[in-house]
């Protein structure tokens, strides 16, 4: 129902003259609500290069309308004091400029020049006290006293703007303000940027639609474009426009590299604002924006939106703990569920990888953005225990891009490739949904594009290959030194990827295949350096790369975005790539000199738990995430639970600055999830968890297919000196998947503060076979 001028002027001042004592409380609040949806705080990593968002958005929705305080990039970043627009995507986390598209601005000033001529002219103070986050809302009151509310739906969003007594109600529309656009235009050469630009209509006295074209993800050549379809509930008194520098007062439609429109409301006090978003065209998106908010609810959007959240939220409930403990074990598994994004319009069309327009089957998505290299360690595990539906979703998405690019897409954003981090990931991706539940997509489309990337060397999308020096790596049992200056960690990383394709196949009845890949795996052991007993960078001929020093992290990996890196290795070292094979660490420890070796190494690794550079581990990068495990298949598996809990207490916290590096997509966060719950997804691409310290007195986990997990925590940690499972001994450090069963499974730790000599528990089992 639409609400009426009146009545929606009348809630949107109450709303106002209410929302500084709301803002102002609302992160107390936080801290001491007892449900998940209040525990949840957005702010939470959005500093100290945590690089999440604090805006509005629904679990994996195509929108997520949120501020930008940065010009770099189209971050939030906390410690900023300007917010340059309010922009309608993002991805939570990430380490280059994506997204950012059509940021909006309540402007008062007269428009006498292009905003392209001065950007940092066209920015609003704010102040983080009339602030407020919550999942699917975000509100603030600018310094000048304007009132900026937000909410969303699935596609589309919804915004009040509320301006003070005889301020001039007036918009900045910018479609032309792409993250990666800023980016592109400051620092990089205009190489392979030929698509940005913008197309920018304004229909009739209250309608704005168009298009933004961008990408460059990392510097990639990937492109994407972006379809709107604004409406306003207040028609306009006066527009202009502007086309990159240049003032067009009388323009109705503009299409070139930069530009946006100026909307005057004129003596509005309220100004009511929906978009509706699409990757196929302006109609599909307005189709959208119609479909998910048909009128000017403001309020019913935000309930729904928070009902959508809680619901999901609410299936993982925690009891104990302290209220900080639960604020960022809950705004963790917030994170954990923004991404993968719904890239399919309402009615089920999509831009396939092949810039064809595709239709989907009645109730299926497509899904876009994966950051495989990240979410492959512990994200797709725990979306697939809760929603295996959508991650069958997600699953086939990616095997659709597959049939239509030729080879499965490495870090793909929107509908194209960017090859972003070394490794095939996407082949742990599938693995690790179809052995955590989600089996409802071509599983043997999947298989076959995941063994054609680890058995055919050839290229894909702009001349890349998804599996660079493969055809060395299948000569050589290993990527050589002299040719690619990350080869070892791409050597490990493609053992994991060879790992989960032979325990897919095994799962869906191929023993040739898995055994095939199986011994594959096993390239990381061409590798191992009997002499140093690390994994060292090896050249074309057999020789080990000289200089190498796992001590002091040499030789340097010259021209390396992470100037820290050691030469073979991306974003680390020896030390922390060493133990990123977890599917084989029996045989790793045996030629690392057997278990006194192995705790001796892990204690000075773990003396500092963030490090760059140096010998020790890296809690702000993934291939570290599982290595606090790798006690548990040595003689003193209690060093994990003590590792653990240092990691909870000293690297998370509830600060802007809490997550400890980049969020990326929800890996980061995932690290603190799990690890509360006290299990880890640790062996890629195998459904089961190896058994950590629990940090709450209870944890209940409603899964899918009826099924329920109830993990309960007794006594003061964190050594665990006892596990039953439905109420009889437990003497094993992993849980396979498959004792989930219909009904409730009941897991529960018996916790002692001191460190034990001695434990009942059992390693996990031997994971690669050959």
């Amino acid at each position: 129902m639409k609400l009426q001028r009146g009545m929606g002027l009348l809630l949107a001042t109450a709303v106002a003259g209410l929302l500084p004592t709301a803002l102002g409380q609302s992160q107390a609040a936080s801290a001491t609500s007892g449900t998940a949806y209040q525990s949840v705080n957005p702010i939470i990593g959005s500093a100290g290069g945590g690089n999440t968002f604090p805006g509005a958005s629904l679990p994996f929705g195509m929108i997520q309308w949120s501020p930008e305080t940065r010009g770099d990039g189209g971050w939030y970043d906390y410690d900023q004091k300007q917010i340059r627009g309010f922009s309608m995507t993002h991805l939570s986390g990430v380490g280059c400029p994506i997204y950012g598209d059509l940021p909006v601005l309540p402007w008062t000033g007269e428009l006498t020049e292009s905003p392209e001529k001065n950007p940092l002219g066209y920015t609003q103070a704010f102040d983080h006290s009339q602030e407020k986050a919550h999942p699917g809302y975000y509100a603030v009151k600018l310094a000048n006293g304007i009132t900026v509310e937000i909410t969303v739906t699935e596609r589309a969003g919804i915004a009040r703007f509320h301006f003070p007594a005889g301020m001039p109600a007036r918009l900045l529309l910018n479609a032309g303000g792409s993250a990666s656009s800023d980016v592109h235009m400051a620092i990089l050469p205009p190489v392979g940027r030929e698509h940005d630009g913008y197309s920018m209509k304004i229909e009739g006295n209250d309608a704005v639609a168009g298009e933004a074209r961008s990408g460059g993800f990392c510097g990639s050549p990937t492109r994407y474009t972006l379809y709107f379809s604004t409406q306003f509930e207040q028609p306009f008194a006066k527009t202009a426009m502007w086309k990159d520098k240049t003032l067009e007062k009388d323009a109705r439609e503009e299409t070139g590299r930069r530009a946006g429109a100026w909307l005057d409301f004129g003596k509005q006090r309220d100004v009511v604002m929906k978009v509706g978003l699409s990757y196929v065209s302006a109609a599909k998106a307005k189709a959208n924006l119609d479909a998910e908010i048909p009128g000017w609810e403001f309020e019913k959007v935000h309930a729904d939106a928070r009902a959508r959240w809680s619901k999901l939220l609410d299936r993982v409930a925690v009891e104990g703990g302290t209220a900080d403990q639960r604020t960022i074990f809950y705004t963790g598994l917030y994170h954990m569920l923004l991404t993968p994004t719904i890239f399919s319009d309402e009615d089920g069309q999509y831009t396939g990888f092949d810039w064809k327009v595709r239709s989907l089957k009645a109730g299926r998505a497509q899904y876009a953005n994966f950051s495989d290299w990240d979410t492959y360690r512990n994200v797709i595990q725990l979306q697939a225990l809760l929603e295996p539906d959508r991650v069958s979703d997600m699953a086939q998405s990616l095997v659709n891009d597959a049939e239509q690019s030729g080879w499965l897409p490495r870090w793909p954003a929107a509908n194209d490739v960017t090859y972003v981090m070394g490794g095939d990931s996407p082949a742990v991706l599938l693995a690790s949904a179809y052995a955590f539940g989600a089996r409802q997509f071509d599983v043997q489309t999947g298989l076959k594009y995941m063994m054609k990337a680890a058995t055919q060397p050839g290229v894909g999308p702009h001349g890349k290959e998804e599996r660079p020096f493969l055809a060395d790596e299948l000569k050589l049992g290993y990527v050589p030194a002299d040719k690619d200056s990350i080869d070892a960690s791409r050597t490990l990383e493609y053992a994991s990827d060879d790992f989960s394709i032979a325990e897919l196949a095994k799962a869906t009845g191929d023993p040739a295949d898995s055994a095939k890949f199986m011994k594959q795996a096993g390239n990381w052991e061409n590798l191992f350096d009997p002499e140093t007993r690390w994994i060292r960078p090896r050249n074309t001929d057999g020789s080990w790369l000289k200089g190498f020093d796992a001590e002091r992290s040499l030789p340097k990996r010259p021209d390396a975005p992470v100037s820290t890196d050691q030469f073979g290795f991306e974003e680390g070292n020896t030390y922390q790539y060493s133990f990123m094979i977890p599917f084989d660490y029996p045989r790793l420890f045996q030629k690392m000199g057997g278990d006194e070796a192995v705790v001796h190494r892990l204690d000075q690794f773990f003396s500092t738990l963030v490090c760059w550079g140096k010998p020790c581990f890296n809690m702000a990068n993934e291939p570290d995430f599982v290595t606090p495990y790798a006690y548990e298949f040595t003689n003193k598996p209690w060093k994990t639970d003590k590792v653990i809990e240092r990691i909870e207490e000293q690297t998370f916290s509830t600060k802007p600055d809490g997550v400890p590096g980049n969020d990326d997509l929800g890996a980061t966060s995932g690290v603190y999830v799990w690890n509360a719950l006290g299990m880890y997804p640790g062996i890629p691409g195998v459904g089961g968890m190896l058994l950590g310290t629990p940090m709450f007195q209870k944890a209940t986990l409603q899964l899918a297919n009826g099924r329920t997990l109830i993990i309960e925590g007794a006594g003061t940690g964190p050594y665990v000196r006892h596990v039953s499972l439905n109420g009889k001994p437990y003497d094993h450090m992993w849980l396979p998947v498959a004792m989930l069963s219909p009904g409730t499974t009941e897991l529960k730790f018996e916790l002692q503060p001191q460190e034990p000599s001695a434990t009942e528990l059992q390693p996990p089992p031997v994971f690669r076979k050959e």
